[in-house]
C-alpha cells in the first residue's frame, strides 16, 4: 500500500512540475510553499525566490480584496465560480491578467492552505478588448470564436444579417445556426483548427480560395437560403488571430452581403447569353446568304467566263490572258467567300460536332499561316448542346486568331480532355508571349480584347480560365467548363 501511495505521489509531482499552467501552493497566511516551472515563467521569479514569498507582494487593491473574498468563501464552504479573473504584478513590475482556479488543501479534515492553477490570458484579454472596439463599431457583419469554438464577439451588423442576438450567441458554439440548417463548421471553425486547403475544399468545393491580402486567411462566396425569405449571397473571409508565439488562439470572420451584386451579374450573364445568341443567329443568316447567293453568283460567273474563253475563237493572246486573270480573281473570290462562311458558321460544327470542326480549324491555321498545329483529344469524346459546342468552338477560334495575329508562333497545340463531369481545354503556343499584369479581369483595360472575349464566353459556360504567359516563352490558356 505504501509503495502504491509513493507511485501516486510521484505521478502527481511529475504532473505538477510539467503542467503548462502555472501552479502554486500557499499556507493559510499566504506564504508560498511550492511552485512549478510555469509559475516561474508567469511571475518572473525563480522557484527559490518564490518559496516563502507572500502572495500579497503580487496583488494590490481590488485584486487583493478579490483574493481575500475567495479565501473566505472557500473556508465557509460557499459556492465559488471557477475560474475567475485575477491580476498579478511580475518581478519586472508589469501587470499580467490570469484566469485562475483556487481550491483548499485539506489534510486529516483540516484546511492547511490553498492551491492555485492559473493561465496567463493577458494577450487574449488585450486582443479581446481590441476586437470589441473593432467589431462593435463596425458596419461589417463580424463574429469571433476562440480556440474552443465558442463565440466571443457577435456584432450588431451580424445580428441584423442573421437575425440572432449577441446575448443568445456569445459563449456558445452555435455560429453555424446563422447559415446552415444543421451543425457543420463555419469557415472560422476551420481556420481556428488550422485546417489545410484540402480540408476546407471538402466543405466549400471550389468556392473558396486563399486570401491574397491576409496570411493564413481564406475567403469564399456562397448562397445561404436560410438568410431571409429569398436567401442571400455572402462573400466571407475568415482570418486567424495569433499570439506572440504564432499560435492560433482565435479566428475572426467578416461577411458581406453581395446579393444585389450577384443579381446584377446574373442579369448581365443573361444579357450576354441573349446577345451571343443574337450574334450567332445573325452570323448563321449571313453565312447562309453568302453561301447560297454570293458564292453561287461568283461561281456561276467563273464558269460562264471559262465557257466563253473556250468557245470564243479569234481572241488575241492578251485578251485571253486578261480573261483568264479575271477568272482567277473570281475563283479567289469564291474561295474567300467560302473561308468567310467557314469563319462565320462552320457547317462541320452543326453536322458532325465540336471535334471535327476543331480539326478543320487547326488544319486551316496550318495551311493558311504555316503554323504547325496539333489537336490532341483525351478521354471519351462526347457531344454537347449546340450552344455549348458553339461557345467552345468560338473560344478556340479566338485563341487561334490571337496566335495568328499577335503571337509570331511557329507551333500551336490544343488538348481537349473529356473528364467525368468537366471538360478541359489547353491551348499552347511557342510565340513571343507577353507580360501578365494584374488580374484576368483587367484584360480589357490592358488592351487584350481577344482574351477578354474568350473570358466572357468561358463565364457564359460557368467555367474558369487561367492565362500563363512569359515574354519570349509563349502563352498557355487553360479552360475548364462543367459537363
Amino acid at each position: 500500500m505504501g509503495a502504491e501511495f509513493k507511485l501516486t505521489e510521484q505521478n502527481y509531482r511529475y504532473l505538477f512540475e510539467n503542467a503548462s499552467d502555472a501552479m502554486w501552493v500557499q499556507d493559510m497566511e499566504g506564504n508560498i510553499v511550492d511552485a512549478n516551472v510555469a509559475c516561474e515563467k508567469l511571475t518572473g521569479f525563480s522557484r527559490e525566490e518564490l518559496l516563502g514569498k507572500n502572495v500579497k507582494e503580487f496583488l494590490s487593491g481590488e485584486f487583493l480584496n478579490l483574493a481575500r473574498g475567495m479565501r473566505r468563501k472557500l473556508l465557509n464552504g460557499e459556492g465559488v465560480t471557477q475560474s475567475y479573473e485575477q491580476r498579478l504584478m511580475r518581478k519586472d513590475r508589469t501587470i499580467r491578467t490570469m484566469k485562475i482556479a483556487t481550491s483548499l488543501v485539506i489534510i486529516d479534515g483540516e484546511p492547511i492552505g490553498f492551491q492555485h492553477v492559473a493561465r496567463d490570458v493577458t494577450e487574449e484579454k488585450s486582443i479581446a478588448e481590441m476586437l470589441s472596439k473593432i467589431t462593435n463599431g463596425s458596419p461589417v457583419p463580424t463574429f469571433v470564436i476562440n480556440k474552443q469554438h465558442k463565440i466571443t464577439h457577435w456584432n450588431t451588423a451580424i445580428e441584423s444579417l442573421a437575425g440572432l442576438r449577441s446575448q443568445e450567441m456569445i459563449g456558445t458554439d452555435k455560429q453555424w445556426q446563422a447559415f446552415y440548417p444543421e451543425k457543420r463548421p463555419t469557415m472560422a471553425d476551420l481556420i481556428v483548427d488550422g485546417a489545410s486547403a484540402d480540408e476546407i475544399e471538402v466543405y466549400y468545393r471550389g468556392k473558396s480560395k486563399k486570401s491574397d491580402l491576409i496570411d493564413g486567411a481564406y475567403e469564399a462566396e456562397d448562397f445561404f437560403p436560410a438568410l431571409s425569405e429569398c436567401g442571400k449571397w455572402l462573400h466571407f473571409t475568415a482570418s486567424p488571430i495569433k499570439n506572440e508565439d504564432g499560435g492560433i488562439i482565435a479566428a475572426i470572420e467578416t461577411l458581406e452581403d453581395i446579393t444585389e451584386r450577384k443579381r446584377v451579374e446574373e442579369n448581365l450573364h443573361y444579357y450576354l447569353q441573349e446577345i451571343t445568341r443574337a450574334q450567332e443567329g445573325e452570323r448563321k443568316r449571313i453565312a447562309r446568304e453568302l453561301h447560297d447567293d454570293t458564292a453561287q453568283v461568283l461561281g456561276s460567273l467563273s464558269r460562264q467566263l471559262d465557257n466563253f474563253i473556250r468557245k470564243k475563237h479569234g481572241l488575241a493572246p492578251n485578251e485571253v490572258l486578261f480573261l483568264k486573270d479575271l477568272q482567277a480573281q473570281l475563283n479567289r473570290g469564291v474561295k474567300g467567300v467560302h473561308r468567310f462562311v467557314q469563319d462565320l458558321r462552320p457547317p462541320l460544327l452543326d453536322d458532325l460536332g465540336l471535334i471535327p470542326a476543331l480539326r478543320s480549324l487547326a488544319r486551316a491555321l496550318q495551311e493558311s499561316d504555316g503554323i504547325a498545329t496539333h489537336l490532341n483529344v483525351l478521354g471519351e469524346e462526347r457531344r454537347f448542346s449546340p450552344e455549348v459546342e458553339l461557345l467552345l468552338f468560338r473560344i478556340i477560334q479566338e485563341a487561334f486568331n490571337n496566335i495568328r495575329r499577335h503571337a509570331q508562333a511557329s507551333e500551336a497545340q490544343v488538348a481537349v480532355e473529356f473528364a467525368e463531369d468537366r471538360t478541359k481545354v489547353t491551348i499552347r503556343d511557342n510565340g513571343r508571349g507577353f507580360e501578365l499584369s494584374g488580374r484576368i479581369d483587367d484584360l480589357p483595360r490592358s488592351g487584350k480584347l481577344g482574351l477578354a472575349g474568350i473570358q466572357e464566353r468561358v463565364r457564359l459556360l460557368g467555367g474558369t480560365i487561367e492565362v500563363q504567359s512569359t515574354p519570349g516563352k509563349g502563352t498557355t490558356l487553360i479552360i475548364e467548363v462543367p459537363g
